[in-house]
């Protein structure tokens, strides 16, 4: 009987064995498709803000621009990521290796992503047309159209693959640890002779969670699994490192102690106080009977330093510093809204530098950039904090004037800041003296909209420029102007 035992013991434990290293195999394949189909979200959302980033440039800066390269490596990686997932292929994981997919089996997820690249076709056709144009205005259009119509679905059925995936996934840990619980009954019937079997089979239990829990560690996201009352359970590796914390001293803190909402979204705070920017999913799961949160955590800290960097590139003047064009017509636009609800004047001027072609001209192009950095620095520093300065190009410039009770004050401004910017510069080692001509339009007297406003002190400034460093207001020249059309 006891060899019988042994017998039946070795053969359950065999099977087990066997059964327990397929199974977390498959949830290692599993774990790399959860990332990839979580990754599939990110890389919509990332194509949609290219074609965006795009659809606002010009066509010229849109064929060097860092956007058409980011489209074209986002559209690559998830066309490439969706083939596998439907019919099997190669791709890049979030390390950049390269890997292959199996087909997705299940009828659901199956369906699912058969289902994501039906409607992917079409938005992808329109994708490949912007590559291949280099970015044309009409193909960026209509993708971008494309976008807006297909993108919030395809987010859907990315979401919906995550979790079923993640469901499967949790399911097959559950016949894991049912397996184990049948093992342990089977153990208890076992006679003394199988009972140093079953602590064998106790080792081999304890080598098969080490190896999930391996796993766990080698997902590049941070893992927080967390409790009924808000309290962390475990954790992985990669959480640890972006925390500065070890498991037990994370085991049993509130999780919002470590994730906190910040204007720009969540952040995780690193125990010397440096601040993270990153992207937080959260599943439930079922842990011991008992319903947990699991956050996936990502760093996107990067990312945003990135969207700044593109933000400052996009609304900022390289060379100065200053707003660029596009920033100064969105301030005059939200400070003209402000100035009607409130009953407030304002007034635009737009300056135009005499005598700058000439110092490009005999001292070279680069005392000429020093000369407009320090008129802009000029500038910046003569005006309120109110106020905006902004180079429109070349060597023209932009102001928004705010806070006028009366023209005398608006007068007194103007000329100090003609004042301020006809004073000589040293640019070693030149001594250079410019002028300016000024031209002045004021709201609502002179305009009701930023077009009007800025076209009537553009054409102010010409009107002073025929007599070098006046100043000239719009409503005092403009009987004179209807006259000369």
């Amino acid at each position: 009987m006891a060899l019988i035992a042994v017998v039946f013991f070795l053969i359950f434990d065999f099977a087990a064995l066997a059964l327990n290293v397929w199974l977390s195999m498959r949830i290692e394949e599993q774990a790399l498709n959860i990332n990839l189909a979580g990754r599939q979200r990110m890389l919509t959302q990332r194509m949609v803000k290219s074609l965006l980033q795009l659809d606002q440039s010009s066509e010229e800066v849109r064929r060097q621009s860092a956007s058409l390269d980011e489209l074209a490596d986002t559209f690559n990686l998830f066309d490439k990521t969706l083939t596998g997932f439907v019919s099997g292929g190669s791709t890049r994981d979030g390390l950049g290796r390269e890997i292959y997919l199996k087909p997705l089996k299940s009828d659901r997820v199956a369906a699912l992503a058969l289902g994501a690249q039906r409607l992917w076709q079409p938005y992808r056709a329109q994708v490949v047309a912007v590559l291949k144009s280099g970015a044309r205005t009409s193909e960026v259009k209509v993708a971008v159209e494309l976008a807006e119509r297909s993108n919030l679905n395809l987010l859907d059925l990315m979401n919906t693959l995550t979790a079923e995936l993640e469901a499967e996934t949790r399911k097959e840990a559950r016949y894991i640890r049912a397996f184990q619980g049948a093992a342990f009954l089977l153990a208890i019937l076992n006679f003394a002779v199988a009972i140093a079997i079953y602590l064998n089979r106790i080792h081999v239990i304890h080598q098969e969670r080490d190896l999930i829990d391996s796993i766990i560690d080698r997902i590049a996201s941070g893992v927080l699994v967390v409790g009924a009352q808000g309290k962390i359970i475990r954790t992985n590796e990669s959480m640890e490192m972006l925390t500065g914390y070890g498991e037990s001293e994370l085991a049993g803190l509130p999780v919002d102690h470590i994730l906190r909402h910040r204007d720009q979204g969540m952040v995780v705070e690193h125990r010397d106080g440096q601040l993270y920017h990153c992207s937080v999913d959260v599943s439930l799961a079922q842990l011991a009977g008992k319903l947990v949160e699991v956050y996936t955590v990502n760093d996107v800290t990067e990312q945003k330093r990135t969207e700044n960097e593109l933000s400052i590139l996009a609304y900022h003047d390289q060379l100065t510093g200053l707003p660029n064009r596009l920033l100064f017509d969105d301030r005059l636009k939200l400070e003209l809204n402000h100035c009607r609800r409130h009953q407030l004047g304002l007034a635009v001027v737009f300056i135009d530098l005499d005598g700058f072609k000439p110092v490009n001209d005999n001292y070279g192009h680069d005392v000429g950039d020093l000369l407009l950095k320090e008129v802009a620095d000029r500038l910046d520093r003569s005006l309120r904090s109110a106020d905006t300065v902004s180079r429109r190009g070349g060597d023209e410039f932009t102001l928004i004037l705010t806070d006028l009770p009366e023209r005398q004050v608006l007068d007194a401004l103007v000329s100090d800041l003609v004042g301020v910017l006809t004073r000589p510069y040293l640019i070693e080692p030149h001594q250079v003296e410019i002028g300016a001509s000024v031209g002045v339009s004021i709201f609502p007297d002179d305009g009701d909209n930023a077009q009007e406003l800025i076209r009537h002190a553009d054409e102010a400034m010409y009107w002073a420029k025929r007599g070098a460093g006046r100043v000239a207001f719009w409503s005092d020249i403009a009987p004179a102007l209807v006259k000369t059309r």
